[in-house]
């Protein structure tokens, strides 16, 4: 039997004896519509698509990713390819880009006009031509300890959801780790986001990893503001270090978690591996998805 083959079995029996010992009933009672869409973040195999992105789908795709969630968007193009083109190969494969990271940039933002640049208009544009749901910024260009600053960027956003529900799409942020670090006024900085942000304009993609690392309880974060969060990056973070491991080979504690996201209506989940413990990443992939499927019942 192959290293990998050994592997997924594992898998399969440690997820079952998890899911048999679990408290939490919730999670439990219905599992076949737990997940609702399951992506993969394509940064996961960032330097597969880097050398063949026809043939790093195709694999995505035969393990049985349905949706994917692209992390290169150039000039206007996505992995190389122009938005129809990309949209089309994904299709053909039987998948579906129901989200995309894109920076928005302070460059994209005009404070005399406010508005948002023609770049992130088309970035709009390009999104709605791949048939996305979302488009998630994935980061900050502000500085994060200037208040000042971080309102400004915050309205911004605002403007910038506005721009996208009128064209059918949904705006989102990624979180990494210090926004649950940094502080002003006695308020973490991520609760600031959650205070000035409109959820009808900009919802939350939770990065459960980043959050772990900051020794953030996701499961607090999610009851106290299930309107704000509607995605979640479900990544597992190693037990000796800040990084990535394997669905349920690390810190978190699941079934709390998804019981909670469950309870929230959060309906989409986004797979993301950003380290491997040695293996290949379309290997990582694949056992994440397995997980996945395992939980979902």
């Amino acid at each position: 039997m192959s290293s990998l083959q050994s592997r997924r079995n594992f898998i399969r029996q440690s997820s079952v004896a998890a899911l048999s010992l679990g408290t939490v009933s919730s999670l439990l009672a219905n599992p076949q519509k737990l997940f609702d869409h399951i992506s993969l973040q394509l940064y996961s195999v960032r330097e597969d698509m880097k050398i063949d992105p026809v043939a790093t789908l195709k694999q995505v795709a035969a393990i049985g990713y349905k949706e994917v969630e692209p992390a290169n968007y150039v000039d206007g193009k996505c992995y190389g390819k122009t938005p129809a083109e990309f949209r089309k190969l994904c299709q053909d494969l039987g998948m579906t880009i129901s989200s995309s990271h894109v920076l928005f940039s302070k460059n994209d933002w005009n404070a005399s006009t406010k508005d948002i640049s023609d770049r992130y208009k088309k970035a709009i544009a390009d999104a709605v031509t791949m048939g996305q749901t979302f488009l998630i910024n994935p980061g900050i260009d502000s500085d994060k300890k200037n208040l000042d600053e971080v309102k400004r960027m915050l309205d911004s956003w605002n403007v910038c959801g506005e721009r996208c529900k009128a064209a059918g799409l949904q705006f989102g942020f990624h979180n990494h780790y210090d926004e649950f670090t940094i502080q002003h006024e006695g308020k973490l900085l991520y609760e600031i986001f959650l205070e000035r942000l409109d959820p009808r304009l900009v919802i939350q993609q939770l990065d459960t990893c980043n959050m772990k690392i900051a020794k953030a309880n996701a499961v607090e974060w999610i009851r106290k503001y299930p309107k704000h969060i509607r995605m979640l990056h479900v990544k597992d973070k190693a037990k000796d270090r800040d990084e990535s491991t394997y669905l349920g080979n690390g810190e978190i504690d699941w079934p709390p978690l998804l019981a909670a996201a469950k309870k929230a209506g959060i309906k989409y989940y986004v797979v993301e591996q950003e380290s491997y413990d040695g293996n290949q990443p379309l290997d990582s992939v694949e056992m994440d998805y397995i997980r996945m499927k395992l939980w979902n019942g």
